[in-house]
């Protein structure tokens, strides 16, 4: 997916600890993104180093946003099963 957007939020970035499944420590990072492209209005997420690396963009520019969708299907808490869209941010230029 590529599009052209205005940022309209832009998040701090959020450092969460887990544990690999080799045992090893890890820490996942991320930053989150509302966008927007003038009709839609949806939340992506940039992950890993590129979350470490990411600047504070002008939001008051025009900016690409690459990314990929991921489909997720989960159980509510009355055993209904839902799905949502995730959107990962790959570049954001």
């Amino acid at each position: 997916m590529e599009k052209i957007v205005t940022i309209l939020e832009q998040h701090p970035l959020v450092a969460r600890p887990y544990t690999a499944k080799d045992g090893t420590n890890m820490v996942f990072n991320s930053r989150g993104f509302v966008l927007t492209d003038g009709i839609d209005q949806f939340y992506a997420e940039m992950t890993g180093d590129a979350a470490l690396a990411c600047p504070e963009y002008d939001r008051t520019v025009l900016h690409t946003v690459q990314g990929y969708i991921r489909g997720r299907a989960y159980q509510d808490k009355n055993g209904v099963t839902r799905f949502e869209n995730q959107i990962f941010i790959t570049k954001l230029v």
